[in-house]
């Protein structure tokens, strides 16, 4: 099977930079790890004229939007345009399979606890980053409250174990397990120039371990977030970041630069 594996297109920042954004297979399963744009009303459009076939998950600019709804009806409004049963269709605690694979989905918030202490790193982030100044939240009971760190790595705890026990579900079956999400999922993610930026525990957190020992099969993990590309290992997982960014400034200086066309074919992925 043929993946392209794109993330990060940020096509409502990126609005003046459209041009750039065509792809001549439309028919190629494309993987889209995140942060296509703020609302449903820019992504549903350019996801149907660019491609015929996607898997994608949302990211956190989806509660960058002035609908201000809470994150839960997001994800509803999300699965309601694109189900399961869709050629395009969104993994939010999900997995679709397609032919002998499993895409297992998930924004897959972070939990935090990246070289400070959680609660350190969750302090600052709710005072530094934008999602919580759009965002809100459902509490149990109904209640609509602003988005914060401690929902984020409640989600991320529930996405967490939704991916352990969708993995447990196809391991051993003769699938293959495609795991997607948008922020890190390890350091190796943090580019040159971001190693001791204050808030790396928002973009990555140190999975490795916990990947080792109850993902070890597998075969690849395709995140986005970080606005650098790379390509890693977990122990023998291929992982793929490939961001577009925001083109007006010029990210991906520390990495090779964004792939539009970056296609793999699944089956050849351990060899690289």
């Amino acid at each position: 099977m043929k993946l392209r594996i794109i993330s990060d297109l940020h096509v409502d920042v990126n609005k003046e930079y459209l041009a750039l954004f065509s792809w001549a297979d439309k028919d190629i399963l494309t993987v889209i790890a995140g942060d296509i744009a703020g609302c449903l009303e820019k992504t549903a459009p350019f996801l149907r004229k660019h491609f015929n076939n996607v898997v994608f998950v949302g990211g956190n600019h989806i509660v960058h939007n002035y609908d201000f709804k809470p994150i839960q009806q997001l994800h509803m409004d999300y699965q309601a345009e694109f189900p399961l049963d869709a050629s395009i269709s969104y993994l939010e605690n999900a997995y679709k399979e397609i032919e002998d694979v499993v895409f297992i989905g998930a924004t897959l918030w972070t939990d935090y606890s990246y070289r400070r202490k959680r609660k350190v790193n969750m302090d600052f982030a709710g005072l530094h980053v934008n999602d919580f100044a759009w965002g809100n939240f459902r509490e149990t009971g109904g209640t609509e409250t602003p988005l914060r760190p401690r929902h984020c790595f409640g989600m991320f705890k529930e996405s967490l174990n939704f991916i352990k026990a969708a993995y447990d579900k196809f391991n051993g079956t003769g699938k293959k397990i495609v795991l997607v999400v948008h922020h890190g999922v390890s350091p190796q993610a943090i580019g040159e120039e971001y190693q001791s930026a204050d808030l790396n525990a928002s973009f990555v957190s140190d999975l490795e371990d916990y990947i080792v020992r109850n993902l070890p099969n597998l075969a690849l993990i395709v995140h986005g977030h970080v606005h650098n590309r790379f390509q890693y290992r977990i122990g023998t997982i291929p992982v793929i970041c490939n961001p577009c960014g925001y083109i007006e400034y010029a990210e991906n200086t520390d990495s090779p630069a964004w792939d539009k066309d970056l296609v793999f074919e699944l089956s050849q992925l351990s060899k690289l």
